[in-house]
């Protein structure tokens, strides 16, 4: 075993270090979207000189460093491969994952490019075995990537942003597989909630019979060689977050290490929404809305996960149960198109506006129509100001990993009270789904009553409601998500420590490794962090 120059062990100076990680996404810096935002305030945050963010840009491989604002060449890729990747992505991992299989396809050849794809992005990324920095892999269109750069020496996390399907059907388990397995090399893999961790699991469980899972500690491993358990105990018991848990102090394979899975919901950057809210002035000539008009907001894109053709029917039955609504209260639909060229979200896209323009028509009066439809987004300077004066802000996917709309809309109200109607089916409905009232697309009539019920509830209510939902959001910031996957990876470290001192145990690395177990040791299991989702959404 080596030591630097302050006498410690490399992997305890490793542990004492904020572990640094380059950014892989698809997307780079400063794309659109809620996730891009808050992964760069992560990544500038570290405040480091050496870390990139590697994605692709006009067909391109690049690469940005914190200190230049335009990113580097690295390689073309084919229209090809990224046109057949993009269509793999969409028309079969999406809708799986959201567990929608009627909107899937399987194409053989896209699946290569795919492939091709990830391998690109594996062979062109720079890095050094020795460094302690890790990479950090973002969601599905890079499932491969931990695979193959583990096949190098590299390390790496990797965060699943859309939801973990409860169900797999039988003609598609081969290529989830495959994905599954990608994921599986990565030190960690982060879900959203407790539901698409056990989800994972489930799979896993079911068909990849290479793995082993400790279910209650959300470690998933390959049984080969034994550890000691006291060595296991003194790897786990150091400084953890609540919920990176301790490891199964079992077997776990020297060769394959173990694969934490951390439950982790993407926070935001609440400072800067406030400041964002205080500071603006909405919009409102660009949605549509005359100053003092009542509005109903809603964010997203046309997507069939999204269930804007539900929307738009309830908003209809709506207009048609109450009367006093006509001519007072407009819906804001800032929604624009989705994936275009992709014949299912085409089509769903096609839809929507049809049936917006339809239900327009018929509840017209004197140049008053009910739905404002926005298909151009816009920035987040223009959104706070619109946030923080809405009505009421109505969020309802059949399926959503997250919805960062939700939580903007609470950051934004804080001298005015606002009421969040969310569905069940958003990932954000275990965080503040409690406090919320329920929209669930599949109920009509009950999501009608829950908006006529949002329009007239007492102030009282609303700033209680929404004071709830703003703590809430507040204890989870975008930096306490990425420190998750830092505290992962330095767990990593002391499980990697522990299987070598169980080969060559020495009395200074036996003190050395009581030292680390001295630290603070995880405060929440995944029950309870389970049983406090459920509350949440039972509520």
């Amino acid at each position: 075993m080596t030591a630097d120059k302050s006498g410690l062990p490399d992997w305890l100076e490793s542990q004492m270090q904020v572990t640094r990680m380059d950014v892989v996404s698809y997307r780079g810096p400063g794309a659109a979207g809620g996730v891009s935002s808050g992964l760069e305030t992560a990544w500038r945050n570290q405040q480091a000189a050496d870390v990139s963010w590697w994605f692709l840009g006009e067909n391109a491989l690049k690469f940005l460093t914190p200190a230049k604002e335009i990113a580097e060449f690295v390689t073309q890729l084919t229209d090809t491969v990224v046109t057949g990747h993009y269509a793999y992505c969409n028309e079969l991992i999406w809708p799986l994952m959201h567990d929608l299989p009627q909107f899937a396809s399987y194409n053989a050849e896209n699946r290569a490019h795919y492939r091709r794809f990830n391998t690109t992005f594996a062979e062109h990324i720079s890095f050094e075995r020795t460094s302690k920095k890790r990479y950090f892999i973002q969601d599905y269109q890079l499932a491969l990537l931990p695979r193959l750069l583990g096949a190098q020496g590299g390390r790496s996390n990797i965060f699943w942003h859309i939801p973990w399907p409860k169900n797999v059907k039988e003609e598609y388990v081969e290529a989830i597989a495959e994905i599954a397995r990608g994921m599986l090399s990565a030190e960690s893999i982060g879900f959203h909630t407790v539901e698409y961790a056990q989800n994972f699991m489930t799979f896993v469980r079911r068909h990849l019979n290479e793995f082993r899972i400790n279910s209650k500690d959300q470690t998933v491993y390959r049984a080969q060689a034994r550890l000691a358990p006291r060595e296991l105990d003194l790897a786990a018991g150091s400084e953890l977050t609540p919920y990176v848990m301790r490891p199964l102090m079992h077997s776990v394979s020297s060769a394959s290490p173990s694969t934490k899975l951390v439950v982790q919901p993407l926070g935001i950057d609440n400072e800067r929404w406030k400041k964002l809210a205080r500071e603006g002035k909405a919009p409102l000539d660009k949605v549509g809305v005359i100053p003092g008009e009542r509005f109903v907001l809603s964010i997203d894109r046309a997507d069939y996960t999204k269930a804007v053709l539900d929307r738009l029917r309830i908003i209809d039955l709506l207009m048609e149960q109450n009367e006093t609504l006509r001519g007072t209260v407009a819906f804001v639909q800032i929604c624009g198109r989705s994936r275009a060229g992709v014949e299912v979200f085409d089509s769903y896209w096609n839809e929507c506006r049809a049936l917006a323009d339809a239900i327009n028509a018929r509840w017209e009066q004197n140049g008053w129509t009910p739905i404002r439809w926005v298909d151009q987004g816009l920035s987040a300077a223009e959104l706070a100001p619109l946030y923080a004066i809405a009505d009421a802000m109505l969020v309802n996917p059949v399926r959503d990993g997250l919805n960062l709309t939700a939580k903007e809309f609470i950051a934004c109200r804080v001298h005015h009270p606002g009421v969040l109607l969310l569905s069940p089916g958003a990932g954000a409905w275990y965080e503040i789904g409690q406090h919320a009232l329920a929209a669930d697309p599949n109920k009509h009539q009950e999501t009608a009553d829950a908006i006529v019920r949002a329009l007239n509830m007492p102030q009282a209510e609303k700033f209680e409601r929404t004071t709830m939902m703003r703590h809430k959001i507040e204890r989870n910031p975008v930096s306490m998500w990425w420190k998750q996957f830092v505290h992962a990876s330095q767990h990593h470290n002391r499980l990697a420590q522990a299987t070598e001192t169980s080969v060559q145990p020495t009395g200074k690395v036996a003190q050395t490794s009581g030292k680390v177990a001295t630290g603070k040791v995880a405060q929440t299991t995944v029950g309870a962090a389970a049983d406090a989702q459920k509350k949440a959404k039972t509520a």
